[in-house]
Formats: C-alpha cells, structure tokens, sequence
C-alpha cells in the first residue's frame, strides 16, 4: 500500500470530519474564483465595449470618480479632431438610469455623425435619428431580456423615446445598451454642451510608435484631462478597482478560515492514530516520510475541494453575471490562469493546514506516543 492509497484509506474513515472540511475548503477556492473573475470582468467589459466600438483613446475629467461622474465640454471635439495622428473625434454622454419598474441600464449618446455609430451592426431597423419623437437603438440582449421590439417605445429622462434599431455586438455591455443622440441626451439631462467623455479613434495606418506619440501629444496639449488608452482607462476604472479589492479581501478570510479547518481536521486525525504513527516510527519509519505521509493525506483533502471549489466558482460566476440587477453589466472573466491560481492556493491550504500537525507528531519519540496513549 502507497501514501496515496494510505492516505485515502484514512480519509474514507472519517466521512462526516473529511466532508465537513471538503465543504470548507471548496466554499473558500468557490469564491476565490467567482469573486475575481467578477471583479476582473468588470474591467474587461468596459474596455471590449470600447475596443468594438473603435474607441482607441478615451478624454475625461481628470480626477473623476468613473466614466459616470466625469464632465467636459463637447467643444474640445474639434480641437482633438485637429491633432496630428488623431482619426475621428466623438463627444459621448454615458449615463446610468433606471426604467419604470426600477431595473437599470446605461445610455450612450453620440451626435448623428459621430464614429462610434459605425462600429454598430443593426440587426433590426435603423440608427437613431433626429425627429420629434426622440428615437433610440437597444441592444439585442436588452431586447430580449425585456421583450423589446422595434417599433415600441421606452421611457429614459421621464420621456418616451422610440425604438428604431436593434443592434448586435461582440461586447456584453455593448449588447445591452440603450444608444441615443448627443443632443436629446443633453437636453433632457439638463446638460447643454456637456459630454462624459471623448472617444478618440487613432490613424489606423499608423504604426504602434505612431499611436504613442500621439497619445504624449493629447495629454500635452490637454494637461487638465485624463487622456487614456482604453485599456489603461478599463484596468483603473474605479468600479474594477475597488470590486478587485472587495474580491481579494474576502478571499483571503475565506482562504484563511480553509487553513485553519485543514488545521483543525489534521490534528484531529493525527492525534487519533497517534499509536499507529508511532508504531511506524518504531518499525523503522524515517520521520521525513511519516510527515510526506500526513502532508499528502491533507493535499489529497484539498485537491478534492479545489476541484469542486473552481467548478463551483465558475458556475457562480456566471449565475451572479445574469440576475435582474447587473445582467447584461458584467461578464466574468474566469481564464485558465485564474483557476491555476485557485488550484495552487488549494494546494498550498492543505501545506500550510497539515504541515505542522505533522512537524509537531514526529517531534515525539514513539515510547513517549505509546506512554502517553
């Protein structure tokens, strides 16, 4: 019989002890890898959202909180249309409201001519247009998360905006917006001549070096605005950020709660067969792989709930991803790195909870065990 095979043996023998922990343990790896994949496909979302739509370079108020709370004036449009490299320049008003019965959803506004329409694939209808009626283009997860169609009408700033677009896209957020003009946003938001941002869209000709010069010239010439690459702008948005810590902090109170259970469990089972240690110390035994021995039995435990920890993780990631409040916001973000990292704190529990149970046990000479029995 080898340690694996031992080591089995023991676990199988106390079924309740060893559940319980598996329990633990697979609770702690679960959110572990559903909290930071939520937490990193915050960051994610957004910046696939604004890479679909061309978006290369995004100008906001410096020192804004997110993208939400940022005002600038939509005039510095021309002026960043006029820097060498810069292909197309877009105000963008980004806002967050609410329909009649409370659920949430992000509007994006653009003026009629500006770039980020033809990113857009209509699946349905037309773009938005200028008209009495104030008309807007949803997309198509919106649609049938609600049952929208074209033609309907949906109330945004307290007034009825009519649908004349279903829009497809590759970006989960993308997919659930409401897209309307620049103008009817202001106006019924009480902000003339205000945007959340500019998108900014790069020479495509251009080459990588190209595209850093220009980015140095922006923020030269515009000092008194956050001037960021889409990618830098998603990674320090302050929602990502401040659910990143959120997910860490409670993974490692989960993680050290694990420990302490593999802890727990180890001592308890060492000091229950501490006959049966001693007698294999006595019968020749080196203590080295008497402690292998208890430690495989502890990684063996955590192996176990760490698979069925990132397994579990990963289907409450995307359970969370798609209920009423945030469905269609968030997409986790769980890659292969995320569970190896999972699988190595597992592996790295069941270490630290057995390491020393074990450490303290061969301490003792077997004459003293068996005396003390």
């Amino acid at each position: 019989m080898n340690l694996l095979s031992l080591a089995w043996r023991n676990l199988r023998a106390q079924k309740i002890r060893t559940l319980a922990t598996l329990a633990g343990v697979a609770l702690a790896v679960a959110s572990f890898v559903a909290l930071v994949g939520l937490a990193r496909g915050v960051g994610e979302t957004l910046s696939v959202a604004l890479e679909t739509r061309g978006t290369d370079v995004v100008v906001t108020e410096a020192g804004s909180a997110d993208l939400f709370a940022s005002v600038i004036s939509d005039s510095l449009v021309t002026e960043i249309a006029a820097i060498p490299g810069v292909d197309a320049a877009a105000a963008e008003m980004t806002r967050m409201t609410s329909l009649a019965d409370g659920r949430s959803l992000i509007v994006s506004a653009w003026a009629e001519e500006a770039f980020p329409w033809q990113a857009l694939t209509l699946v349905d209808g037309e773009l938005p247009f200028a008209a009495d009626t104030p008309t807007a283009a949803i997309g198509e997860g919106l649609a049938e998360r609600y049952g929208l169609e074209v033609g309907q009408t949906i109330e945004l700033f307290q007034s009825e905006f009519r649908i004349v677009g279903i829009v497809g896209a590759r970006s989960v957020l993308a997919r659930n917006l409401v897209m309307i003009l620049l103008g009817d946003a202001q106006r019924l938001s009480f902000r003339e001549g205000q945007a959340t941002s500019i998108s900014i869209r790069l020479d495509p000709d251009a080459p990588a070096e190209a595209h850093r010069q220009t980015i140095e010239r922006l923020q030269a010439t515009f000092p008194a605005y956050a001037v960021d690459e889409t990618e830098k702008l998603a990674s320090g948005y302050t929602f990502a950020r401040i659910a990143d810590v959120l997910a860490k902090a409670i993974s490692i109170v989960a993680f050290a709660s694990a420990v302490f259970a593999i802890f727990n469990t180890m001592s308890m089972s060492v000091h229950e067969r501490r006959g049966e240690i001693a007698i294999m110390s006595a019968v020749g035994w080196p203590r080295r792989r008497i402690v292998v021995y208890i430690v495989v039995e502890g990684m063996l435990l955590t192996t176990v709930a760490g698979i069925a920890g990132a397994a579990l993780g990963v289907v409450a990631a995307h359970s969370v991803s798609t209920t009423p409040t945030i469905a269609g916001f968030i997409h986790p973000e769980i890659s292969v790195m995320l569970v190896v990292e999972a699988a190595a704190m597992s592996l790295a529990i069941g270490l630290a909870g057995s390491l020393l149970p074990a450490l303290r046990t061969v301490s003792l000479s077997p004459a003293s065990v068996l005396r003390g029995k």
